[in-house]
């Protein structure tokens, strides 16, 4: 294997670094996998980052630097799009622009999760705003997300070679997972229900969404590696 295979593969395997950096610090550590409930009250809300406070903020330190580690990955995605579109790849460059302010939301999760624990004496509605602030950041940026699979997306399905360098329905699901993360917008609109932020259209399915888009994104990326994609014309 070359360097840059080599240099491909370690990206794409900081994926999976990131993915399971995140899950651990929202859920077992910061136990917030599903969210808080919007309807819980302040006082309810501060006692709960009270009382998980040390793996809050914990958690908070994986989630963001997860934020940071999925950027080599997304660079390995933009690669392989780059091969596909050609020299002039404006498609690769719109997912580049879009990834490096959408991913960055879940930095600022992290943080305002940690501003929201860090401080246990703040009044009770303080700490609830943190909250609702980090809960926004976490499950909110549903355009972000649709923008960047349907680039994905349009990008896979209009390789032409007779073995596209990645498989054509990997394309058709960088498209279907961008617009059934398209609930996620609501949230602010909604504190019960599905479109709430923990409800089954607004996070349950995207949660299941990307995860399946994402596991899938790295055996498809390694396959390709594997096969030495990158080299041909």
């Amino acid at each position: 294997m070359n360097a840059s295979s080599t240099t491909m593969k370690l990206c794409t395997y900081m994926g999976a670094v990131a993915g399971t950096m995140m899950f651990v610090g929202i859920w077992p550590l910061a136990h917030m996998f599903p969210p808080l409930a919007p309807t819980l009250s302040a006082a309810e809300v501060a006692d709960y980052y009270r009382a998980h406070q040390t793996g809050i903020l914990v958690g908070g330190i994986l989630i963001t630097t997860s934020s940071v580690l999925f950027f080599p990955f997304l660079a390995a995605v933009a690669t392989f799009m780059k091969k596909i579109e050609g020299p002039v790849s404006p498609l690769t460059w719109s997912f580049v622009m879009v990834v490096a302010y959408g991913f960055v939301t879940l930095f600022f999760a992290g943080l305002f999760f940690t501003a929201a624990a860090y401080r246990p004496d703040n009044p009770d509605p303080i700490i609830r705003t943190l909250s609702d602030i980090a809960f926004f950041l976490f499950v909110m940026p549903a355009v972000p997300g649709f923008v960047q699979n349907v680039l994905t997306g349009v990008v896979i399905l209009g390789d032409k070679r007779a073995q596209p360098i990645l498989p054509r329905w990997l394309g058709y699901m960088n498209l279907w997972t961008g617009v059934l993360l398209l609930p996620g917008l609501a949230v602010g609109l909604f504190k019960v229900g599905p479109f709430a932020w923990n409800g089954i259209l607004a996070f349950w399915l995207p949660a299941v969404v990307f995860g399946i888009w994402f596991n899938l994104m790295i055996f498809a990326m390694l396959a390709a590696i594997k096969r030495r994609a990158l080299a041909g014309d």
